[in-house]
């Protein structure tokens, strides 16, 4: 079944599309991840699913009734943790936004312990917000959409400035909220991880238009193409590396001394190694990576140009 589904979506700013005939759907209990560079208007779209930005055109349906209809099927977290109040403890931030759904009493106080200990912030739970961490801080701010037990929950950069500790635990709750609770997630990112490891399926925009919407491994298997890293014997110059990069826009350069690169056949991978050393780059080792999620972003949105 279709938990959200948009059809011929439009917005405008002005002069300015922001959204551009865009169409896609999003399969019950699946986590989708919503992709592109900044201003492509991810952020938008799921303003326009929650009602707080009115599209010009185009028809948003969730659970197939109309969203307007259907807003309380839907809970959101925006820009980080942009829906905390920091002076307010965990438990008091879960029971007000409980509030604002007119959801209260001792069912609802056994949730939000029962949610708390769930993002292990059981112990913090009478701590004001500004005097977590970041990532207790996330942690809450996602519990928050989670206490009003909507069927559809848009999550807005959620990892954002995580450590890797942190984005580690997130990663595991949004697979806990979808599989374990039979949540669909729609999720805004600009972390390829995120989207390579928990995602289901992936919408791509770039300049307001849709790029592709496709399942994660599908698209990976469009990339057939093995990702080689190259150790090189002594340091590159940015000179060098131009001259490489107008041979091929195959390369990835991580630094002075390592060189990524995406081929198709072993003879292909032979041919770049005599490149090298016609040019006096000599090769210290070769390794074979896994299919790189990020670079098949870019090479979608054409490098993420705006």
């Amino acid at each position: 079944m279709k938990a959200i589904e948009i059809n011929n979506l439009e917005k405008r700013y002005g002069e300015v599309v922001a959204v551009n005939d865009v169409s896609f759907s999003v399969k019950e209990g699946s986590i989708c991840a919503i992709l592109g560079p900044n201003g492509s208007g991810k952020t938008t779209i799921i303003k326009s699913i929650c009602n707080l930005i009115i599209p010009d055109n185009g028809q948003i349906m969730l659970y197939g009734k109309e969203n307007k209809r259907s807003i309380d099927k839907i809970a959101a977290l925006f820009e980080g943790t942009r829906n905390l109040y920091w002076r307010l403890t965990p438990r008091e931030n879960l029971r007000y936004f409980a509030g604002l759904r007119g959801i209260g009493g001792k069912k609802i106080e056994k949730e939000i312990d029962r949610l708390l200990d769930m993002f292990n912030l059981g112990d913090k739970k009478d701590t004001v917000v500004n005097k977590l961490s970041r990532g207790m801080r996330q942690k809450t701010a996602i519990a928050m959409t989670l206490i009003c037990d909507t069927d559809i929950i848009l999550l807005d950069e959620p990892t954002l400035g995580l450590d890797i500790s942190s984005f580690i635990d997130i990663k595991d709750i949004l697979r806990d909220i979808a599989s374990g609770m039979n949540k669909t997630i729609l999720l805004s990112t600009h972390n390829m991880d995120l989207v390579e490891e928990v995602c289901d399926d992936v919408v791509i925009l770039n300049k307001g238009k849709l790029v592709t919407v496709d399942s994660v491994s599908s698209l990976k298997d469009m990339f057939k193409s093995k990702t080689y890293e190259i150790v090189l014997s002594n340091a590159i110059s940015n000179d060098e590396k131009q001259a490489l990069l107008e041979e091929s826009k195959k390369f990835y350069f991580t630094d002075d001394l390592t060189v990524e690169v995406d081929i198709m056949s072993t003879e292909e991978l032979y041919s770049i190694i005599d490149t090298f050393k016609e040019k006096g780059i000599y090769v210290k080792e070769i390794k074979q990576n896994n299919i790189n999620f990020g670079r098949i972003y870019l090479s979608l949105t054409n490098g993420g140009v705006k």
